[in-house]
């Protein structure tokens, strides 16, 4: 069952989205009015819709949607765990299957998911397009206790969506780690792309509610112009 303020937020994410709320979001006592719901409600909604990026507060002033600075196409805001779909708002992102398989965790994705070596995992490679042009080029692992199955064709669409619906997953946090990697052969000839090009990869891992590491994944990106979105806030100052 969803929280009611995630219901909201949820909500006013998507009419930010559908520029319903374009500048300026309501007043929290017009946004009560509107969702029937407590004063706190409102607040906490705000508050995921802060952290994430999507509004900022001026006291005094109210709430007010967030502008990207620049190539609002290619945006991603990694805080939204909308991933590959955030990039294609007009054209849907397809996945082309280039392994599906599962076998033991071994020890480096044991490590990242805190599990045994032998403890099975879903392994999935697979080049994400939009129209025929090509995104990236996705590693990644799914501890089979959390994520008990897969299949091709699923692979073949979004899989977060899938889990998310079928196994009632939520996805809180994660750790991911940014870098300029250079394209070992075997990637180059699955991107059709030069050896040692330099790309933009993502290393992530996602957690669960109880903070149970679940999935590991390492992806390139080879957009020319894709901007990655944060919001950052720092309390230890």
């Amino acid at each position: 069952m969803v929280l009611k303020y995630k219901e909201v937020a949820q909500d006013i994410a998507q009419k930010i989205a559908t520029q319903l709320f374009e500048e300026k979001l309501p007043s929290e006592s017009e946004l009560m009015g509107m969702y029937l719901v407590s004063r706190n409600t409102v607040r906490n909604a705000i508050n995921v819709l802060y952290n994430q990026g999507l509004i900022s507060r001026i006291q005094g002033s109210g709430y007010f949607v967030n502008k990207p600075l620049h190539n609002e196409d290619n945006l991603m805001n990694l805080a939204n765990k909308v991933g590959m779909n955030a990039l294609s708002n007009e054209t849907p992102v397809t996945s082309k299957l280039l392994a599906f398989d599962s076998l033991p965790a071994g020890r480096e994705v044991a490590k990242f998911l805190h599990c045994n070596v032998d403890d099975p995992v879903y392994y999935v490679k697979r080049l994400r397009c939009s129209k025929n042009n090509l995104l990236s080029l996705e590693e990644a692992y799914y501890l089979r206790s959390v994520v008990p199955y897969l299949n091709k064709k699923i692979c073949s669409d979004s899989i977060f969506k899938f889990i998310k619906n079928n196994y009632n997953i939520e996805i809180v946090n994660a750790d991911e780690y940014v870098r300029i990697h250079q394209l070992t052969k075997d990637e180059a000839a699955e991107s059709k792309r030069p050896v040692n090009e330099a790309t933009l990869r993502i290393e992530e891992i996602n957690y669960l509610k109880n903070e149970r590491p679940f999935n590991y994944s390492k992806t390139c990106y080879f957009q020319d112009d894709l901007t990655l979105y944060y919001h950052i806030s720092n309390y230890l100052h």
